[in-house]
Formats: C-alpha cells, structure tokens, sequence
C-alpha cells in the first residue's frame, strides 16, 4: 500500500465512519476537540492527522485507529480484542456460515 492509498483510505473510512454515526463535520469536531475545518482538510485528503488526531477521532466515532488507518478491513466489535479465542473462533463461524447462506 503507498502511502497516497493509505492517505485515501483514512479520508474515505473518515467519512464513513462519520456519516454512520450521523454526524456533520462540526459536529464530530466537537466529540473530537478539534476544529471543523481539520475535519474538512482531513476529508479531503488536503491534510495528515497526527498520531493523537486519529486517536481523538476514533475515540468520537467509537472505531479502532486500526481500521481508520487501513489496517483493518472492518471493525465489528470494538472490544473484540476482549472475547477468547474460542469465542472469537465462534463468530467468525457464525459469519462464515451466514455468508454461505446469502449465496445459495
């Protein structure tokens, strides 16, 4: 992944996870204690966040930085690192099953 492609994906995921939780940019500034107009150079792939601004950003849009930065595909469960293996194991099950389902 360069690092233009990874920018990308931080605006586009930013975006996202910001209009999922229904949210405008002024708005999520304000979860974030950050300026709108961050949020906005940010959207547009026209400015970095910091290490401590995606940090305060997905804290607001209750993601990991993981998955704003690109790192992860999808973030499910935001305490997934606190299940078991076993538990883990089981609902990746369950998914695997469900989407064998979806395609008959």
């Amino acid at each position: 992944m360069t690092e233009s492609s990874s920018d990308s994906i931080f605006a586009v995921r930013l975006r996202e996870a910001r209009e999922r939780q229904g949210l405008n940019q002024a708005e999520l500034a304000q979860r974030a204690e950050m300026q709108p107009s961050a949020i906005a150079h940010f959207e547009a792939n026209r400015r970095k966040p910091s290490f401590e601004n995606v940090r305060r950003l997905a804290r607001a849009l209750d993601v990991s930085s993981d998955y704003l930065m690109g790192f992860k595909a999808m973030t499910a469960f935001r305490n997934e690192e606190k299940l078991t293996k076993g538990d883990r194991d089981y609902v990746q099950g369950l998914i695997d099953k469900l989407a064998g389902e979806n395609k008959k």
